[in-house]
Parts: C-alpha cells; structure tokens; sequence
C-alpha cells in the first residue's frame, strides 16, 4: 500500500479556485489548474465544492490527506496595529475594539489571527492583525458534505505566499514579493517567519480603459509602491523582485512592469530550488496563478 500523502491548497477567487495538488513524498506539485466556479466559492460553498468534486474526479485523484484554503488579502484585514502597554494584558479586546472601529461591524464578526512583532508590555507592542470574516470561515468549516474536502486550514494569501518563499526557498534576509491579480497587486516585503511590510494597489480604476493604458497605469503605480515602501524604510532597498499571479502570465503588463521598476530584477516565481514543478504543458502554465495555493498546500505539510 502507498504511504505517498497528497495535499490540496486552494486559493479562493471572487468566482473561481485555484488549486494545487502537491505530493509531500517527493515535495512535488503534481497538478495546478484554475477552476472557473460561476459564482463566490465563499457564499456558495455548495457550488464550491461540487467544482472541486468534479475537477478530481476528471484526474482521477481518488483521496487526499488534507486541505487548505486561501483566502485573498483584498477580502481580509491585515493591519500593523500598536497595542499602548496599558491595553497588552486585554489585547484582544483591543483589537476587538479596534476592528470595530474600521468595519463598523458587530463584535465577533471576525475571526482574527495575530502575531506580535515586537515590543513587550512594558512599552506596548506592535502586533500583525489579520481578520476573515466568521461567515466565511464558518461556511467553510460546516458546509462541505463530503469529509475528504472539508478544509483542515484556512489563511491569508499573504501568509501562503510567505510559507512558499521559505520552505522552496529558505529566506536567507529581506525577500518583496508581488502578487499581480486582476482583482488588485499584492506587495510584500517579508523575511523569514515575518511580514514586514505590505502594500496593495487596486485595480478598480483601470475599468473601461485599454489594456495599454491600464497596464501602464497599474506598473506605475507599483513602482510609487516599491519607491514608498523604501522611503519609509531605508532597509528595504531590495534590487530583487519576486513575482507571481494573473498578470505575471500577460506579456503586455509585464513589458510595462520591466519598464516601470527598471534597475530591479524580476523573477518568475514558476521554479524553486526545493519544490519541484509539474512538466506537463497544462499544469505547469497555471503555477504562477497558483503559487497561493501551492503555499497553501505546503503549509500543511510543514505541520504534519
């Protein structure tokens, strides 16, 4: 009997999964895909996982150890919150507190995950906040009838692509990393174990214009991003640049991106010199659209 573990990471899009099978025996992704679901695979949990049913079903992939989802960072809190000394000893009611004030939502709306970065109670401390709303998590938890796909983990997108960067890569310093979608440009900066910095640029004004001018505006605004994100922070003066998503597959937004951050180096995160990648033409095509849901898959396999 094979003891090979197959693990799943899932991406959820506003309409569509990205998916990654990875096999942890050989620490290798077998297949990637993008399945287009029609509808929110948030709120419609049902149409969710018969996609995914179908989709496993068509490779013949008849069992899986586990799964993880990733959730985007543009559907999700993620904030640097400083928690004053006096506030350290209740800091989730503070942060409870805190949500409330930037959401205007109900106590318990969200379900938050935090990590202090630095300081202590003496001085108060700089926490990394990062809030999913509890009806999506709860449809999540409760709404797959079948026990194999019901999601073992749920996380950020952000904290995927961290996981990725370290366990195919081992982060050895400062790493920034962008994540180029049509529903908006994730960028990070991020060493091992910690984000340091994020950015997001939406792509909501780029509606109705040409792909010319809404690529050319979009890697514009990255560069402001890049250029901002050092001015704050001197240390961040990265001449290396990570890159996955949607657009990363487009030779027109990628001609105007070279020209925006010219003196950076760009690279394709479609290799990685402790993960192998699938060959076929099909799969491989969708490992930079992925590379969430790779992380994600990955993530539990550290954990097992």
């Amino acid at each position: 009997m094979s003891d090979t573990k197959i693990y799943l990471g899932i991406e959820v899009g506003d309409a569509s999964l990205k998916v990654a099978l990875v096999d942890s025996t050989e620490r290798r992704v077998l297949r990637t895909a993008i399945l287009q679901t029609g509808t929110s695979p948030l709120d419609d949990v049902y149409t969710f996982e018969s996609v995914l049913q179908a989709w496993l079903d068509s490779i013949q992939q008849e069992s899986l150890e586990a799964v993880s989802v990733a959730i985007p960072a543009f559907r999700s809190i993620i904030r640097q919150v400083y928690v004053p000394a006096e506030a350290c000893a209740n800091r989730d009611d503070y942060l409870e507190w805190y949500l409330g004030l930037i959401t205007n939502a109900e106590k318990g709306s969200y379900i938050m995950d935090t990590q202090v970065l630095c300081g202590d109670a003496t001085v108060g401390e700089t926490v990394l906040l990062i809030a999913v709303r509890r009806e999506w998590v709860d449809g999540l938890r409760k709404g797959f009838r079948s026990k194999m796909l019901a999601p073992k983990a749920m996380e950020v997108d952000v904290l995927s692509l961290m996981n990725l960067m370290d366990s195919a890569e081992r982060i050895d310093g400062l790493e920034c990393v962008i994540k180029a979608d049509f529903a908006g440009v994730t960028l990070m900066w991020l060493s091992k174990d910690r984000l340091q910095d994020l950015r997001c640029v939406s792509t909501l004004s780029l509606v109705d214009k040409s792909a010319e001018e809404a690529y050319g505006f979009l890697a514009k605004e990255i560069r402001r991003q890049i250029d901002l994100a050092k001015e704050d922070n001197v240390s961040f003066d990265v001449h290396q640049i990570h890159l996955c998503g949607e657009l990363a597959t487009d030779p027109l937004f990628m001609r105007n991106l070279q020209e925006a951050i010219s003196g950076y180096q760009v690279v394709l995160m479609d290799s990685f010199s402790n993960l192998r990648l699938p060959v076929e033409e099909e799969d491989s095509a969708a490992v930079l659209s992925c590379s969430a849901a790779i992380g994600a898959a990955l993530n539990l396999m550290e954990e097992a």
